[in-house]
């Protein structure tokens, strides 16, 4: 295709949007969870409830192989905002010298974010809950008209001083829920609160109300507006007024098969320091089961102040000419290997949910197009028609084609990396290089669950040497 005929098809898959705005510029609403992997009713999970991100994917388009660079918070996020894909290990001179902030800030500092960009634009911004790995940084604060805090007063891993009388109900590793019961604060412990409170008293609740009062009250509504809503759940500890929890039966919570023959106990390979490196944290399958279900009822939670948003949205009259954006920074474990929480290669870790409802835009459509995280400052940039600044280099790709068109060609992989590891996601295969010649190649075709490595089997040869290939042309940022 010449310059001219893709010029043309640009302005092509651009023109349904401009028609719905009626040349109004479209808002922007970006919804971020945090560690929320594609357990919603949308993406075919049987047992979650989730009928606002369910509604959503009805009137947009779901990506059912997005995938992050590394399935970890802080540098998905830094991804996320700057359009570049980071290895974490890349930096961790940085970290180790001036700990985590300074690390997540040399990863911002490399590129302009896109909320800046839509800023410069003309954009009135605000932000609230947790976009940023904590508050908005000194930084990327004159992105924002309204910067606001990432975590209210106490924050999502603990309780104020009026609601621990009220807990119903409570679980996990004993040694996780006497540390949050004797009010230490830990975002790694692995344990669970019914609390008999109402949404606003925890800190999604919170979140939401500062959202809804930015869309009736405090934003320039002589200006497109670009706000971000960043909700804590379902991360660790689960925590939820009890009302959600009721939502679930007391026997909720499917576990994820195992093979005969596998022993319970977890490789070396999968290890890591966030873990208790037991099968299932030490828990009984019962015990696990209910860990299941608290992660279920945070998210309904969460699901449920996104839906708050969405009603202000519409009685606003800005629900038609809002693109919307929902995505989770990473996938999760939930007993897959009787691994739980994130930091590691495997596919559920990595595949995260990326919703988008554009104006214009056909709804109810899916695409399993392999997409990134990368790829969310090109597209809403494109599908707000804000051009990109000369200096700023993208990593990502405009999804409009797939936006347009679902089964529209897309041969693109997802490159990811974990513990100093990389890899290549397709729609079919994960491939992870682990050094000196030692390798995982799995086939979610034949083999979902990801018990079977194929490394080692002569016939995948020559689609390892491909693989290593596009490893060594993948460009990743460094410090």
């Amino acid at each position: 295709m010449n310059k001219s005929k893709q010029l043309i098809s640009s302005l092509l898959l651009l023109l349904p949007v401009a028609t719905a705005m009626g040349g109004k510029r479209p808002n922007v609403l970006l919804v971020v969870y945090d560690d929320l992997r594609p357990e919603i009713g949308a993406y075919g999970a049987a047992e979650a409830i989730t009928p606002n991100i369910d509604q959503l994917a009805a009137e947009g388009t779901r990506f059912d192989n997005a995938y992050v660079n590394y399935p970890l918070c802080l540098p998905s996020r830094a991804s996320l905002l700057t359009g570049l894909r980071f290895d974490n290990s890349n930096f961790a001179k940085v970290e180790k010298q001036d700990g985590k902030d300074a690390l997540y800030h040399a990863m911002l500092a490399m590129q302009t974010t896109w909320p800046q960009v839509l800023h410069d634009a003309g954009y009135w911004t605000a932000t609230r809950g947790k976009l940023y790995h904590g508050n908005v940084p000194k930084l990327d604060k004159g992105a924002w008209d309204v910067a606001g805090y990432c975590y209210g007063d106490p924050g999502p891993y603990t309780l104020s001083d009026g609601l621990w009388d009220k807990i119903v109900d409570k679980g996990g590793v004993k040694e996780h829920v006497d540390k949050l019961l004797a009010k230490e604060q830990g975002p790694g412990l692995v344990a669970y609160l019914s609390v008999d409170c109402g949404d606003s008293q925890l800190n999604d609740g919170a979140v939401a109300d500062d959202v809804v009062d930015y869309l009736l009250n405090q934003r320039d509504k002589a200006k497109p507006f670009f706000i971000t809503a960043g909700f804590s759940r379902p991360h660790l500890p689960w925590i939820a007024p009890k009302k959600y929890f009721d939502l679930y039966p007391e026997d909720a919570g499917e576990l994820a098969p195992v093979p005969d023959g596998v022993g319970r106990e977890i490789p070396r390979k999968d290890q890591r320091p966030i873990s208790s490196n037991l099968w299932n944290e030490g828990l009984s399958d019962q015990e696990a089961k209910r860990l299941k279900r608290a992660y279920m009822a945070t998210t309904s939670y969460a699901d449920a102040q996104m839906g708050r948003i969405i009603e202000t949205l519409k009685q606003a009259g800005e629900y038609d000419n809002t693109i919307i954006v929902l995505w989770g920074d990473h996938g999760y474990h939930l007993s897959e290997h009787g691994l739980w929480q994130k930091n590691r290669d495997y596919r559920v870790a990595l595949r995260c949910p990326l919703i988008i409802k554009a104006p214009g835009m056909k709804g109810g459509q899916s695409t399993r197009g392999v997409v990134q995280n990368l790829d969310i400052y090109p597209t809403v940039l494109a599908l707000a028609g804000v051009e990109k600044p000369a200096d700023v280099v993208l990593h990502g790709r405009d999804l409009s084609p797939l936006l347009k068109n679902p089964e529209a060609p897309w041969d693109h992989v997802a490159h990811v990396s974990c513990v100093g590891r990389h890899g290549i996601v397709t729609d079919r295969y994960r491939f992870t290089d682990f050094g000196k010649g030692a390798y995982e190649l799995y086939d979610a075709k034949t083999d979902p669950g990801e018990w079977i490595n194929l490394a080692g089997n002569p016939e995948h040869a020559g689609q390892i040497e491909v693989f290593k290939k596009q490893l060594k042309d993948a460009v990743w940022n460094r410090k």
